[in-house]
């Protein structure tokens, strides 16, 4: 199954938000944007606010998806965050789920990291 660089982000997207779900995730919004930028899933881990990005790469030839996240980019959704909760002071966090799959589009490996910082 060949795709181009906009169908493998949803794709991955999606495998993304399924490995949420089965952490009892609540997904609240998907491709959240604005002029700012966009956050790739907005979900809920209990009482916590999760904003989520989503770096996925075939294969490991140049690099892994881990090292796609740039502080800038982590900025760009701390910056979108304070977007979406409009100024209300609530817990929230930014997790990063790394993704990497095969020429054919299969998940070889999907890691989720809690809490990343700057």
């Amino acid at each position: 199954m060949k795709l181009d660089n906009r169908q493998t982000g949803y794709f991955a997207e999606n495998l993304a938000v399924e490995a949420l779900k089965k952490k009892d995730y609540q997904i609240l919004e998907t491709n959240f944007g604005s002029r700012f930028g966009e956050i790739d899933i907005i979900a809920k881990d209990k009482d916590t606010l999760v904003f989520v990005e989503v770096k996925a790469k075939k294969g490991l030839d140049y690099g892994s998806p881990e090292e796609m996240i740039s502080r800038h980019k982590l900025k760009r959704v701390q910056n979108m965050a304070a977007v979406y909760m409009k100024g209300e002071d609530k817990s929230c966090r930014i997790d990063v789920v790394a993704i990497v799959l095969s020429g054919e589009n299969e998940l070889l490996r999907l890691t989720h990291y809690e809490n990343v910082y700057l």
